[in-house]
């Protein structure tokens, strides 16, 4: 966890996360949106993998980028595991999540960009100054 600190603190580091912070944010409140009705279709007419997603993904999300933006460790463990268990859940189980091919476009478009995201930060880390 003190590492997990430490790299906090590095001014490229720091600015990174904070960024991550608005990411995850704006993801945080897709999902929220999507509870409270504002998603393509009724939530609670969607099917039950993405009722549980947005659950955990909207806590989930959100405290990831409470914790980037105040660069503690906890904030670097959320969007690790947020990252790497979306990674497992859509493509491990993609056909629990993606019925359409729109869908599952949608879904490498995320993994995509999460593989974007998780790149630039694993730079950042292993270039520390």
């Amino acid at each position: 966890m003190n590492y997990l600190a430490q790299i906090a603190n590095n001014s490229w580091m720091g600015i990174y996360l904070k960024i991550l912070a608005f990411v995850f944010t704006y993801s945080g409140l897709i999902h929220v949106a999507n509870i409270v009705g504002f998603g393509e279709q009724p939530w609670l007419e969607t099917p039950r993998t993405w009722q549980i997603g947005d659950i955990i993904y909207g806590i989930l999300d959100i405290a990831a980028a409470i914790g980037l933006w105040q660069g503690k460790a906890w904030g670097i463990i959320c969007f690790l595991v947020g990252i790497f268990s979306q990674f497992v859940i859509y493509t491990v189980f993609l056909d629990y999540f993606a019925f359409t091919q729109q869908q599952r476009e949608t879904i490498y478009g995320l993994l995509g960009t999460e593989v974007i995201l998780l790149s630039v930060f694993i730079v950042l880390l292993l270039w520390r100054k």
